[in-house]
């Protein structure tokens, strides 16, 4: 029983398929960032940088256009299937890479078959945390899956160029293979121990198409395409706009990523209290401030400041935007439903480096950042107006 004013995280960390499932998304998410220095490897093959952009993009593209294909398997064959088909397929592509030598048609075939792995990771294990996620603790739940996701994000790279430096390529591409070996290891211990896969009731009678025709539902769409293509511009281009200023961007990463964490951390008790469209509401203002604030500061000892609040921003956007997501469907339908979410917010981060790289083109990275958050403003101006009616 929920008790109002009680933090119940240790409560939902005492649950042993939702531990194991966190571990399995940071040990997989760890897989792709450990493969986010690729390019690294890439240029040692002195292959040129359209092609980097092909290689890495292509992964990309192949995770966002599968996932429907994905979605409708593990409707049919469970979320552990698919959990443990994408854990399986990340393996092997970590370890062919160390077969790969230049660039070809085999090294994007790997790249494709690695995007459609973790394609069906995430169709998966996020169907499963809408279902197993009580109502009155998505929050909470979200908030820990996102803190598991962000820091693989933060930790992989870095113990990644460490391995580089001693053993070369070929380690970064074994610890990718450990990683997802790991992830393998906790879906097989957490969630096909803890009972049957789930699949959806009637698998055959669930369509994406009544989905879309949910105003509510294609409004947290756009919401969340919105929030992912800012977020990955932010990625993308605040180093580049740092260098350009004679700055650093490492102030604002450790800033904004500290906070997510911490945020997704402490915060899920008061998302489950507060309503979670408020909450909507409440930090997108926060997100898109943090996106005015970037040109005018980072050639200024407060630069860690829009960080903070692009953090605090992304903390909360990321596990409201989940937990909303979640509301929507019957059990059967969850598939379907996290299936389309998780693709749209893929979707942004394609986005967010090609689009944003033409405006950047045109009108220079500092009014890149301020059109990204006038964009952040029109996604916080329509979830105001648009007639949200989320669980």
């Amino acid at each position: 029983m929920i008790r109002k004013g009680k933090n119940l995280i240790p409560s939902i960390l005492q649950d042993r398929p939702f531990v194991f499932l966190c571990v399995a998304f940071f040990f997989e998410f760890a897989n792709i960032a450990f493969l986010y220095l690729y390019p690294l490897a890439l240029d040692d093959m002195e292959t040129g940088h359209h092609e980097v952009g092909l290689v890495m993009g292509i992964f990309s593209v192949a995770a966002v256009l599968s996932r429907p294909l994905m979605g409708r398997l593990t409707m049919v064959k469970g979320e552990y299937w698919a959990m443990s088909l994408g854990t399986c397929v990340s393996i092997f592509a970590s370890l062919t890479y160390t077969l790969i030598q230049d660039f070809g048609p085999a090294m994007l075939f790997v790249r494709i078959a690695h995007g459609m792995g973790f394609s069906a990771f995430i169709a998966g294990s996020f169907a499963l945390a809408a279902k197993t996620f009580s109502p009155l603790k998505r929050g909470q739940g979200f908030s820990l899956v996102g803190a598991s996701l962000m820091a693989a994000v933060a930790l992989a790279p870095p113990f990644g160029e460490l391995l580089i430096r001693r053993w070369g390529f070929s380690a970064l591409y074994t610890a990718a293979a450990g990683a997802a070996l790991a992830a393998w290891w906790a879906a097989y211990v957490g969630v096909r121990a803890s009972g049957p896969a789930h699949p959806a009731d009637e698998p055959g009678r669930v369509s994406y198409l009544p989905l879309l025709r949910n105003r509510s539902f294609v409004t947290l769409l756009i919401s969340t395409l919105v929030f992912a293509h800012s977020q990955s511009t932010v990625s993308n281009f605040v180093a580049l706009a740092a260098e350009e200023k004679g700055g650093l961007s490492g102030p604002f990463f450790f800033g904004a990523y500290a906070t997510a964490i911490g945020v997704l951390l402490t915060t899920g008790t008061f998302i489950d209290r507060f309503g979670k469209p408020l909450l909507l509401t409440l930090f997108y203002p926060v997100f898109a401030l943090s996106l005015f604030l970037i040109p005018g500061l980072m050639h200024s000892s407060l630069f860690w400041v829009p960080g903070l609040l692009f953090g605090v921003g992304m903390g909360f956007l990321f596990s409201t935007h989940n937990a909303l997501a979640a509301s929507h469907g019957g059990m059967g339908e969850k598939p379907a439903v996290m299936s389309v979410f998780t693709a749209v917010y893929d979707s942004g981060f394609i986005t967010g480096g090609i689009l944003s790289g033409f405006v950047a083109h045109h009108l220079g990275l500092d009014g890149l950042f301020i059109s990204v958050g006038a964009l952040a403003v029109a996604g916080f101006l329509m979830v105001l107006v648009s007639p949200l009616s989320f669980p």
